[in-house]
Formats: C-alpha cells, structure tokens, sequence
C-alpha cells in the first residue's frame, strides 16, 4: 500500500514538474524575445501562425503583455528604460502588434510627464513659483507615481501666491487645478480666500466672477463650508469693512439651490429696504429663472424698478429690465413677469420710463 501511495505521489509530482515545463508556445515565443534572442521568436510565431487558433491566442496573449508594460510603468512598477527596451524588442517580432505604436507613445507622454514634475520642483525650489506651476500642470492624472505630488506642488504655489498678493497668477493656477478628493479641501479654503481679497484689494470684481463660475459653483455643492465662507464675508465685508457691494457679490455667489435661493432673497429683501437698489440688484440677478423662483423675483424686481425711476435713473431700470428679460426663453413666463410689473410697479406712469418689448 505504502508503495502505491508513493508511486502515486511521484506521478503527481513529475505530471507537475513536466506541465510547469511545458509553456503555451505563444509565452516560449514571449519569453525568448525579452531574453533579446528575436530571430528565434520569430521562428517559434512561424510555427504558431500555422494554426489559427494559436495565432489568436498569441495575439491577445501579446497585446495584453504589452498593455502590462505601459501600466506597470504608469504605476512605477518598472523604469523607462525598461519599458522601453521591451517595447523596442516587440518591433523586430514579424507579426501583427495592434497596440505597439500607442503602448510606446504612452510611455513617452508619462515619461515627459515625470520630466515636467522633476522641471517644476527644480523652479518651486528656486522660488519661480508660476514658472513651476507651468510644469507641474503638465504632468498626466495617469501618471501614478507624480500626480498627486504635483497637485500637492500646485496647492502650495497658490497658497505663496495668495499671501504674495499676486492675485491674477493665483487665479490662473487655482482654475487649472483638478478638484478631486485630495485637493477639495484645500481648494474650498483658497478660492474663498482669493475671491475676497480681489473684492476687497482690487476690486477685481470680473476676475472674481470668473472664479465663481468655473470653481466655486462645482465645489460649493461638494463642502459646505463655502457657502458657510462665503455667507461669512458677506457680513464681514458689509458689518467690518465697509464693502456692501463686495457683500451683495459674495451673497449672488451663493449657489442655486433652494436653501441659497431663499437666502438671497431675504437679503434682497433687506438691501431693498434701505433703498440699497445697486446692491439688491446684484443678488437679484444671480437667482435662476424657473417656474419656481419667478413668483419671487417679479416683486422684487418691480420694486427694484421703482426705486430706480423713482430716483430718476430710468436708464439704470432699463438695464435692470434687459438683463432679466436676456435670461429668460419661456414665453409664458415673459409674459407672466410682463404682466406683473404692469399691474403692480409703484406708479403707472412709471412705465413710460422703460421698454419691456424685449420680452414680448
């Protein structure tokens, strides 16, 4: 019995050691290209091109190997040196390679993305601060091994340029930067940081709407500590400084969702009661148009064009009417707003002072 068992383990052991021997000839052919012995692999695919069902097999075999390559440099796994002596022997195999030309532009374009990391920390260390972000902006989101190092660079060249006060560069680098989990937090903090102080230093008020628009209104519904930041200055700017228009900027930067819309008009609400027509104007305006919110925005707007005409600024009412109108593409609603100022603005003769046929 003892040896049957032992006969059997040896027969196991040998059925084991001669398949493990016995590649897939698709992995021989493989194998002996990277050992750089080319003119034999091309011999062996010879051999597997005579069966059609090899040659499939050695042809996903083969893509997906060369498609390991490109990842495993991505993941800096393996140098590019490496990588690209591999790809460089799969060019002098003698059959079909689908993927070769873009596994070989790959490796170029996240090697030249490493480059500009490396370039960019050399300028962040010798404090040229924009020329480093022009680097690090270059570098691939599939470079693995320098991505989220080069947002990290890029975060820290905004903060400098904030503090610098160089608020114009500290815009271009802030709306290049990608919002993800790793920079939200940071982003939140510098874009609220940098809105007030061009309000506040430069009256930049153009270039704050710019930071609105293509950063804040994407973010502010991901933290809610921009809104919190922003309804801050608001009072700050207003209470502390002096700024109300800065105030009323802050407040129409709000988002548009229903909790920010009734916000804006309770303050709407309160600038129009002392007669502070400019700045209720600027939040105003801010509000989406939608069959929901334009029940709120006809009495205020009626009474924005009021207040106006009534101080003999029928031209500034005019703006007021054409910048509404130009944000509204339902007809019925025009004519509902149309109709409501009509039937409720202060004084009837009131309306000889504005042209509201641009919304009818």
């Amino acid at each position: 019995m003892k040896k049957v068992c032992l006969l059997l383990i040896l027969f196991f052991v040998l059925n084991i050691t001669l398949t493990g021997c016995n590649q897939e000839p698709w992995i021989d052919m493989v194998d002996t290209l990277m050992r750089g012995d080319y003119e034999r692999a091309n011999k062996q695919y010879l051999r597997i091109e005579k069966n059609y069902v090899n040659a499939l097999k050695a042809s996903d075999y083969v893509y997906q190997y060369i498609e390991n390559i490109v990842t495993s440099y991505k993941k800096d796994q393996t140098t590019f040196a490496t990588a690209e002596k591999k790809l460089n022997l799969f060019s002098l195999l003698n059959m079909p390679l689908y993927n070769l030309e873009k596994a070989k532009t790959e490796i170029n374009r996240i090697q030249s993305s490493r480059e500009s990391f490396e370039q960019g920390r050399e300028l962040y260390l010798e404090e040229s601060y924009y020329d480093a972000y022009l680097k690090f902006k270059q570098v691939e989101t599939d470079d693995d091994k320098y991505y989220e190092k080069s947002l990290d660079y890029l975060l820290s060249v905004e903060y400098v340029m904030i503090y610098s006060e160089d608020y114009s560069d500290a815009t271009d680098v802030i709306l290049d930067i990608d919002i993800n989990e790793h920079t939200l937090s940071k982003l939140s903090e510098y874009s609220v940081e940098l809105l007030v102080r061009l309000l506040y230093y430069e009256n930049d008020i153009d270039r704050a709407q710019k930071i609105n628009d293509e950063l804040i209104q994407t973010i502010i519904l991901m933290d809610e500590s921009v809104r919190e930041s922003l309804k801050d200055w608001a009072d700050k700017l207003k209470s502390l400084y002096s700024k109300p228009e800065h105030s009323a900027v802050c407040i129409s930067f709000l988002s548009d969702n229903i909790e920010d819309t009734f916000y804006k008009l309770e303050k709407t609400d309160e600038l129009l009661e002392d007669k502070k027509t400019d700045y209720a104007f600027i939040i105003l305006k801010s509000i989406n148009i939608r069959q929901d919110t334009i029940g709120y925005i006809a009495p205020r707007m009626t009474e924005i064009l009021s207040q106006y005409i009534s101080l003999n600024k029928a031209d500034f009412a005019q703006v007021v009417v054409d910048t509404i109108f130009a944000k509204m593409d339902d007809d019925q609603m025009v004519n509902s707003l149309v109709s409501y100022i009509k039937n409720h603005i202060e004084k009837e003769e009131y309306l000889n002072k504005i042209d509201m046929s641009i919304g009818q």
